[in-house]
């Protein structure tokens, strides 16, 4: 066993010399698949020091029950690690990043882990969501997205463009019919989805929930207890489609744990072009509800299945999210306004949606 991490530490020093002695001559991708390999290496190392400590030192051989956890807990340690260091911050912009922020201190926590509060729940997640590692269509995700968000990274510090001034070509609606509540994301880095994976940028995640904010009556631990369940989600506008999965059966739901075992991260889904360079993504759909096929042209508010609870998702809800992209793993985020909207009881047109805001169409539908 001693000599396993001296050559996983060997391993390591030698990506990490490959990516910081020839990251300028290597493609933007291949950097993100070493960083991951200089994770992994990493995190294997450490768990294989543990071990071998704990034998050595204190005679002790820890179960094999407890090597997972400690290889996810090193994944998540170094994971950590490696994103304080290569940390960007973006130029502000005053319009976007100077609206104040949401409180969501009094925001209910759906499902019985609600009990442990809103870090409860993103520590159980999160933890959980290790285990993607260990499946196999996940982690070829997984590495898909690496390489193509340092792709993307590479081109945003190319252009020196955060996408933040971007002016979609088509006009877009709200994919949904009634009241929803913006659960999460907005266009400035303190609300966005996830600021640093750039094709989620500028992604919101819609629910529906009561004035207390509650997303589901009784335990919340059945799909049929949320109130966005099984809606419709309609196109939010014309255009052609380019991708969907049907397959992947529901996610765990009510106890924080993310599904590790789903053969897809991003859930049933539906990919749409909707003009030149505008993709959009509408994920998490109920298994079996998605009504169009690649390739078939659609019209604005024509249903293309029902808002459900797949992939990696907390509770049932719609993300939803543009890109410039055909490619799942490829596209820059772009930011998406709304037209004919109502938002928080004010009507409005062409405006960016962020985290708190309650939203229906102007017209009472999603057309």
């Amino acid at each position: 066993m001693a000599d396993f991490p001296v050559t996983l530490g060997l391993i390591f020093v030698a990506l990490v010399i490959a990516r910081w002695r020839f990251h300028e001559r290597l493609p933007a991708a291949a950097v993100g698949v070493i960083d991951f390999a200089m994770l992994i290496a990493a995190a294997l190392g450490l768990t294989a020091a543990v071990l071998f400590t704990s034998l050595q030192l204190f005679d002790y051989r820890p179960p094999e029950s407890a090597i997972v956890p400690i290889y996810l807990g090193m994944c998540f340690l170094v994971w950590s690690a490696m994103r304080s260091v290569g940390g960007r911050a973006p130029a502000p912009v005053p319009e976007i990043d100077d609206e104040p922020e949401v409180d969501r201190s009094d925001w209910p926590t759906s499902g019985p882990i609600g009990r442990l509060g809103r870090h409860g729940l993103a520590a159980t997640f999160h933890s959980t969501q290790l285990l993607c590692l260990l499946n196999p269509f996940q982690l070829a995700e997984l590495v898909q997205q690496v390489a193509g968000n340092a792709n993307l990274v590479a081109r945003e510090k190319r252009s020196g463009d955060d996408g933040r001034a971007y002016e979609t070509r088509a006009v877009y609606t709200l994919p949904f019919d009634g009241e929803w509540l913006v659960a999460n994301g907005g266009a400035a880095p303190k609300t966005s989805h996830s600021w640093d994976i750039l094709g989620q940028r500028f992604a919101l995640d819609f629910v529906q929930a009561n004035e207390a904010f509650e997303t589901h009556s009784g335990r919340g631990t059945r799909a049929e207890d949320y109130f966005c369940y099984g809606c419709k989600i309609r196109a939010a506008a014309d255009g052609t489609v380019v991708r969907v999965e049907d397959r992947v059966r529901q996610a765990f739901l009510g106890w924080g744990v993310c599904d590790f075992t789903a053969r897809s991260f991003v859930g049933n889904h539906v990919l749409v072009e909707h003009a030149a360079g505008e993709f959009g993504l509408y994920a998490h759909l109920v298994r079996g509800s998605v009504a169009v096929a690649p390739g078939e042209r659609v019209t604005r508010g024509q249903v293309l299945g029902c808002c459900g609870h797949t992939g990696h998702s907390t509770e049932p809800h719609l993300h939803f999210h543009l890109q410039d992209s055909s490619g799942l793993w490829e596209g820059m985020g772009l930011p998406v306004r709304f037209s004919k909207v109502v938002v928080d009881g004010t009507p409005a047109d062409g405006v960016l949606l962020t985290v708190g805001n309650r939203v229906r169409a102007a017209n009472g539908t999603g057309t």
